[in-house]
């Protein structure tokens, strides 16, 4: 499947194109795919990289990409979440609240940035889901 960003708001680096082709390049496409980043030691307790989402539409379309943290204190705290970059719906949501996707450029190429770093560094344990 050939990643589309003809219908994205702005620009995605090269390497965070290559890192969701590669991960897809095993998966059935057919339906669309949730790829899910995960941090096997992240914890509410300890901290560590945050979760990560990414659904692309079977026609190779970027759909929202979704980053989670947890939310309250342990024991009582949840994984919702933080930020999300939804470019079906051109919204842009930040702890709840809803912004034009271009409130988010900057937040995302600095998320983007970060997460290509952590990627690299072999931080998740990567899985998918039908879209």
């Amino acid at each position: 499947m050939k990643i589309r960003t003809d219908c994205l708001p702005w620009r995605l680096s090269s390497k965070l194109i290559a890192i969701i082709d590669q991960e897809l390049s095993a998966m059935p496409t057919a339906t669309g795919t949730v790829l899910s980043f995960r941090d096997p030691k992240f914890s509410a307790e300890t901290g560590g990289f945050h979760p990560v989402e990414v659904a692309v539409a079977p026609d190779g379309s970027i759909q929202y990409v979704a980053d989670f943290a947890y939310y309250g204190s342990p024991p009582c705290c949840e994984l919702a979440k933080e930020i999300d970059f939804d470019f079906s719906l051109g919204l842009f949501q930040h702890f709840g609240r809803e912004f034009p996707i271009q409130a988010g450029r900057e937040l995302f190429h600095l998320w983007e940035s970060n997460f290509i770093a952590y990627y690299e560094m072999g931080v998740y344990t990567v899985s998918a889901e039908p879209f």
